[in-house]
């Protein structure tokens, strides 16, 4: 008898195909996954909660950061940031990814990081992991920092209704609706406004009946005193901009040190090369361009916030460092689930990465906001599952060298085998098994066949 295991890797939904039987164990990752497989018949006494397998670095870094939240966890995350060189320490750090091919809104992302930051006063840096995108890369670091902040700073921004789709156009026939309009752009989180939406994201598209698709729009008055409060905002900051790259082509001022940020003072009123008038900003903000990262388990705990697509493997090693995640896009059907399971575990918010000012504005809030911050780790605490990888491998050897002995003879069956559905799959399987070998050796398959036990052994 050779046992076979199954180690589902996905977290909030996963395919009909996952769940076939015959397997000894099946290893999940997650409380729904775990109902689901119940859902499609999976003997409980089979299943086994555990988590997704991640890399060792996870949860060596892991043991070593403890509570990200606490006096050693901070001290620690301090020592990391030292060791990769980091411009600055003290700093709240953000983590942008898209991928091992740099994929996504992420130069959009960053730029409009970079302006909120810099805007709202939070001094940060910025991470950015282009993977293997090069031109990526080079991009960011040529990027004049003071020329993005003050184009876009010093352009009218259209007014946005956000929610969770990126274009009212999007929604068909929305006729005698009032004073209400569609939810266009936006974030969804845990215990918002927005919790009855999560099964219109996940299910990827917009249906008739979705009235929970409609809230009441701002009045006319409202729309202009919020843009006069955000243009008084704008006009009453002052710009500290930093950039740091390898090969900086175009630097916003000397660099300080070898290794060393380039830093730019930008007074009120200045002009830039591109010659738009200078408005001021507050954040002292650092943008870091990466390659292709190996050791991720240390940027992430050098990070406050992780800014990704939604992965079941990324989610996995960001919950394993206690590290709060904004989701920007997922997979239609494989990832879409892994966005409920961020958002319903209290541990992560989901925006569109068409909306990147959306994904600044929430991350921003955060970083202001200490207790939402120490609540969503202490989430994402709770779900992670660092030694998942060397549990599941330690309980698939322990049964494995139990068969062998059984097969070599030397042991009996275990007391907890037998039952009348094991017996059945022994059953099936060892049919099968017949059937292959007569259709080997020439014979003809026999017609009562089940082509699919077939397939399964």
């Amino acid at each position: 008898h050779l046992p076979m295991f199954t180690v589902v890797t996905d977290l909030g939904s996963a395919h009909r195909t996952w769940f076939a039987p015959g397997m000894e164990k099946m290893f999940v990752g997650s409380k729904q996954i775990f109902k689901l497989a119940r859902e499609r018949r999976i003997p409980e006494e089979k299943l086994v909660l555990i988590g997704l397998p991640i890399r060792h670095d996870f949860s060596v870094e892991s043991e070593k950061l403890g509570d990200r939240m606490s006096k050693e966890g901070k001290e620690y995350q301090r020592q990391v940031r030292t060791k990769l060189g980091l411009p600055a320490v003290d700093r709240k750090t953000l983590l942008v990814m898209g991928g091992g091919e740099g994929v996504g809104s992420l130069s959009d992302i960053v730029d409009a990081l970079y302006i909120e930051l810099a805007k709202q006063g939070i001094d940060a840096v910025v991470m950015v992991v282009c993977g293997r995108n090069e031109e990526l890369k080079k991009s960011l670091e040529q990027r004049n920092w003071a020329d993005v902040f003050q184009k876009r700073s010093a352009s009218k921004t259209k007014k946005m209704t956000r929610g969770l789709f990126s274009a009212a156009n999007m929604i068909p026939n929305l006729s005698g609706c009032g004073d209400e309009i569609p939810i266009t752009a936006g974030c969804i989180e845990a215990g918002g406004s927005f919790r009855s939406l999560r099964k219109i994201l996940s299910s990827g598209s917009l249906r008739t009946n979705d009235s929970a698709m409609f809230i009441p729009s701002p009045t006319h008055k409202h729309k202009i005193e919020d843009e006069k409060k955000e243009e008084k905002q704008i006009t009453n900051t002052k710009p500290r901009a930093s950039v740091v790259g390898e090969e900086n082509k175009k630097p916003l001022g000397p660099v300080l040190t070898e290794g060393s940020p380039v830093h730019a003072e930008v007074e009120a009123g200045e002009s830039s090369d591109s010659g738009v008038a200078s408005i001021d900003a507050n954040g002292a903000v650092a943008v870091v361009p990466l390659g292709f990262v190996k050791n991720m388990a240390e940027y992430m705990v050098a990070s406050d916030v992780l800014i990704s697509k939604a992965g079941p493997g990324t989610i996995s090693e960001a919950a394993a460092l206690s590290l709060p995640v904004m989701l920007t896009s997922f997979l239609p059907g494989q990832e879409e689930g892994n966005v409920d399971y961020v958002v319903e575990g209290g541990f992560g918010a989901y925006c569109q990465d068409t909306d990147p000012q959306a994904i600044a504005e929430e991350v921003a809030l955060w970083l202001n906001d200490e207790e939402k911050l120490t609540a969503m780790s202490l989430a994402a605490k709770q779900a992670g599952a660092p030694h998942a990888a060397r549990d599941i491998v330690k309980q698939i050897g322990d049964s494995t060298l139990k068969w062998k002995e059984l097969n070599e003879g030397h042991a009996s069956l275990p007391n907890d085998y037998g039952e009348k559905e094991e017996r059945e799959d022994r059953s099936r399987i060892y049919a099968a098994e017949e059937d292959i070998a007569d259709y080997i050796a020439g014979k003809k398959l026999p017609v009562n066949t089940d082509a699919k036990s077939v397939s399964s052994s």
